[in-house]
């Protein structure tokens, strides 16, 4: 059985060579940087499980690393930090990732915190590999646009000629809840309300990060999206009659 991958991204050596050796004793297969550079390339060539990404790097965010993984790969990222910033903690959260520890850390209780994202994200492909076998038409489905299918009671995504397609929780109520709501302009206010996130220009900017990342697994082109769509000062609409229009 092939090893979980874990990528280690810190530009203190002395943490990177302790997580390495700390996550490989614990039986994972790590791969580590001191830099945030062609993190993307080495996600997608490793086939990389799990991210761990420094939120201070030399010359670089790891928090807008963090972003364009999570728009682009559907893995945990547990972010690390030794600056107490309770808006960059939110904003992180809220952009994609998926638990942000604070250093000095206990070696342990991150052990625990992967091992549990690890789980959350793995289980759920064996489930959906379960529905899969079951799910034979639409009424199966409680809601569907297109030929997609949402199950809202599995939170599972389904489609003819992909199967099932990967959603976090919050894209699945995004994606759930403009489904419901077809062909009305929704704000970037209700949309924060409805998932319960802050009234802030960076909760906002958030938002606009999910309806990206939604696009990219609807929508044919997601740059000239079909039911996504921008109204632009107004907000979104998911639209199920009208053709598309660029960001």
């Amino acid at each position: 059985m092939s090893r979980v991958k874990i990528l280690v991204v810190d530009d203190d050596k002395d943490i990177l060579d302790f997580l390495k050796n700390f996550l490989q004793e614990n039986e994972f297969e790590v791969y580590s940087q001191d830099h945030g550079e062609n993190v993307l390339t080495l996600i997608e060539e490793h086939k990389i499980d799990l991210l761990i990404i420094d939120l201070k790097l030399s010359g670089m965010n790891g928090l807008d690393i963090s972003k364009d993984v999570a728009l682009n790969f559907d893995i945990p990222i547990i972010m690390i930090s030794g600056v107490n910033d309770d808006i960059e903690k939110i904003v992180g959260l809220e952009s994609g990732l998926d638990d942000f520890i604070d250093k000095p850390f206990n070696p342990r209780l991150l052990l625990a915190r992967i091992r549990s994202r690890l789980r959350r994200s793995l289980q759920p492909q064996k489930e959906r590999l379960k529905a899969k076998e079951s799910m034979t038409g639409k009424h199966h489905a409680d809601l569907s646009f297109g030929d997609f299918l949402l199950d809202s009671k599995r939170c599972t995504l389904y489609r003819e000629t992909e199967g099932f397609i990967e959603l976090t929780n919050t894209e699945f109520r995004l994606l759930e809840f403009f489904v419901k709501n077809a062909n009305k302009i929704i704000s970037r206010q209700d949309l924060s309300d409805e998932l319960g996130l802050e009234s802030s220009s960076y909760m906002m900017r958030s938002i606009d990060v999910l309806i990206l990342r939604l696009r990219r697994k609807i929508e044919l082109i997601p740059s000239k999206p079909k039911y996504l769509q921008t109204r632009r000062n107004r907000g979104y609409m998911f639209s199920t009659v009208l053709e598309g229009e660029d960001e």
